[in-house]
């Protein structure tokens, strides 16, 4: 076992605590536990003894980079140092304790993802804690030559009764309740993340009001240091389970006030065994409103966490805005050039539970849906026109038999018409209608791929004319509520879109991914990029290799930093980028975060980049902080074009300036040539080649 594999873990496992995975932070924790000896040497072992326990009944490092694993070990090994004092037999106790409360994390986490799709939190510390300190004391040796006396912080600080009980509060967390503690604590957490700091703040301030009121003494309630639980409760639902906003805000408002009842019917049923109320409360209050917002599918409710509420915000609205309704993407079921006749929320019949849709006909130069007066089905130009599979998926109910209106005319009581409901395995059904009477070439059961062609365009159900008619719902019944999807890969007025919603009277043409662009793109595994980077006067060489990841996603790497990529949506995406933000690779990312797969002349799209992309750490933490407030309050917007077949042109849109940047695909594979502004050149460099200033 290596001593970094060994240490990394377990010193973020300390950061965990706080909900982020910050090593340097995770190492200022550990330290500042050695302020209590005891404390610092309970902690310490009781999570060494559990992470090395797992390994050697098998579990993976990966595995164990979650960090719940290891820190309920932690606290339960602090939760004993600050009761013990280290001796053989203590030392033995917090080893035992550390492989307990692993074996519990581990079968407690499972029963809480499998039944309640809840995270475990630290569950397994408030029982494993319980247990221990009730054993403890059947423990006559252990408790008679190993308790000891609690001493003050060595450092004394005189400070407003308010102030000193939030300190003592955040210190009780690593249970150190001392107001110098607690001060390192809040100085750390600033330092990682603004948001938990001011959830934090707002938490302690809210609980200890709230039960100021009700027991009718603010100095009680300023001088009970089991507040850490209104402290834990705000963090975790304002900023870390919840997408960072306004309305997290509030929650954590709402959630603190429901803890405090929590706490102290807690305490009069733990206190009753001489036991601490640990953080009981919190899990229990947070659980109870977390599970709710899944259940009810609150859009806000965090998804994948980032390591800090900025960074989770970051990707959030960077993604948002880049795959809108992600897994929801559908093709759109025709080929040729059609217009938009309503989209969502349309002026006519797309409204309410159904407001989720689209309808699409087919215009001339002049706008007319048809030719001569119209007066026939056949005067329009949609009228037995192909209609093909949006997605991959199975055919589950099929209407082929009504007939077709005359134009201008509807069926009320038929509403959708012949129709054709598709399942698609991501979990939502596609319903597509009005096509023409006995043109349906599929029936149910039927497995179908994008493209197959599954009838004819017609006029039947409620249509005054020739129409395609395309929503996505969740449930079999036909009729059911829409739910938000988007098109991927078409073309409308000469700008490209990997995925979205077309408004009323756009005329859009699906695409499809020219081969050869394709293959260039299509990196594999282990290839190598060498590349030469000058910025201003200074050069040096970036050597780039291509790996896998875990999850089977595909990364380009200068050993620094990681650059995640793919190909989806006839559209080769650079998707996010990991580790050191200093390393050349981010250039790539701004440059061109994402390439159409087809080149035409004066081709357009747009795409965003997240705010990590601000060059000043200060100016972009301050912006993810406000932005936590209101959404859509800054963005990084990428404007590009090609300037020839294998060459593109991007404007980085920053809050306060403009970057040109251009990128330029190799005729091989990769990439060639990427410059940024005017003092930064990325040329790729063969083997043949000499490292010159000559860019």
């Amino acid at each position: 076992m290596k001593l970094g594999s060994f240490f990394l873990p377990i010193v973020r496992s300390y950061s965990a605590i706080l909900f982020n995975s910050s090593a340097k932070g995770g190492i200022v924790l550990l330290l500042l536990t050695f302020i209590n000896p005891n404390l610092g040497i309970g902690g310490f072992t009781a999570v060494a003894s559990a992470y090395i326990f797992a390994r050697l009944v098998g579990f993976k490092e990966e595995f164990l980079r979650l960090d719940y694993y290891i820190y309920n070990p932690l606290l339960v090994g602090l939760s004993l140092g600050y009761l013990f004092k280290v001796n053989f037999l203590s030392l033995f106790f917090f080893s035992i304790a550390g492989i307990l409360s692993f074996l519990l994390t581990y079968i407690l986490s499972s029963i809480f993802s499998y039944y309640l799709k809840l995270p475990v939190l630290s569950v397994p510390f408030v029982v494993a804690s319980s247990l221990l300190y009730l054993a403890a004391s059947k423990f006559s040796n252990l408790f008679v030559s190993s308790l000891y006396p609690h001493f003050e912080s060595l450092f004394n600080l005189h400070l407003p009764l308010l102030v000193e009980g939030f300190l003592k509060s955040l210190g009780a967390i690593f249970f150190m309740p001392t107001p110098f503690e607690g001060f390192v604590i809040f100085l750390l957490l600033l330092t990682i993340s603004r948001i938990l700091s001011l959830l934090a703040l707002t938490g302690y301030l809210v609980g200890t009001f709230t039960k100021a009121i009700f027991v009718g003494s603010f100095f009680q309630a300023v001088s009970d240091s089991s507040a850490f639980n209104y402290i834990l409760t705000s963090m975790a639902i304002g900023g870390v389970f919840l997408i960072p906003s306004l309305r997290s805000y509030k929650f954590a408002v709402i959630s603190t006030i429901l803890s405090v009842p929590i706490v102290e019917g807690a305490k009069v049923f733990w206190e009753s065994y001489g036991l601490p109320v640990f953080a009981l409360p919190f899990n229990v209050t947070t659980h109870l409103l977390l599970y709710i917002l899944l259940s009810v599918s609150y859009f806000y409710v965090t998804k994948i966490y980032k390591g800090t509420p900025e960074r989770t915000l970051d990707y959030y609205l960077t993604v948002s805005k880049r795959f809108p309704f992600a897994g929801r993407e559908i093709n759109l079921p025709f080929s040729g050039r059609w217009t938009v006749w309503q989209s969502f929320e349309g002026k006519w019949t797309h409204k309410g539970a159904w407001k989720h849709a689209v309808d699409f006909v087919i215009t001339d130069e002049n706008g007319n849906t048809y030719k001569n007066e119209g007066y026939y089905l056949t005067d329009y130009y949609a009228f037995g026109k192909p209609v093909l599979s949006p997605v991959d998926g199975q055919v589950i109910a099929v209407v082929n038999s009504l007939p077709d209106n005359p134009p201008g005319e509807a069926d009320k009581e038929n509403n959708w018409g012949n129709y054709v409901l598709i399942y698609d395995k991501r979990g939502f059904y596609v319903l597509l209608c009005h096509f023409k009477q006995n043109s349906i070439k599929v029936k149910a059961g039927d497995y179908v791929v994008k493209g197959t062609l599954l009838g004819l365009c017609g006029n039947s159900g409620y249509s005054p004319q020739p129409h395609i008619h395309v929503h996505v719902q969740l449930l079999p019944q036909v009729g059911a509520p829409t739910v938000p999807f988007s098109f991927s890969s078409y073309i409308t007025d000469k700008s490209f879109k990997d995925a979205g919603i077309p408004k009323e009277g756009e005329v859009v043409e699906p695409v499809f991914p020219d081969k050869g662009l394709q293959k260039k793109l299509n990196l594999l595994i282990d290839q190598t990029m060498d590349f030469v980077v000058k910025e201003g006067k200074t050069l040096k060489e970036l050597k780039t290799v291509v790996k896998m990841a875990p999850d089977g996603t595909f990364y380009l790497t200068d050993g620094k930093a990681k650059l995640y990529f793919g190909i989806k949506n006839s559209t080769f995406y650079f998707y996010h980028l990991e580790g050191d933000l200093n390393s050349p690779l981010k250039y790539f990312f701004f440059a061109a975060p994402k390439i159409p797969l087809l080149y035409r002349e004066n081709f357009s799209w747009e795409d965003y980049l997240p705010l990590i992309t601000l060059s000043s750490k200060l100016k972009r933490e301050v912006f993810l902080f406000l932005s936590s407030f209101k959404h859509d309050l800054f963005e990084v917007k990428v404007r590009s074009s090609f300037i020839s077949q294998y060459e593109i042109e991007s404007n980085i849109d920053l809050p306060s300036k403009e970057i040109k940047a251009t990128f330029k695909i190799s005729n091989d594979f990769g990439f060639e040539k990427i410059t940024f502004g005017k003092e930064i050149i990325i040329k790729r460099r063969r083997n043949h080649e000499k490292t010159t200033l000559s860019m």
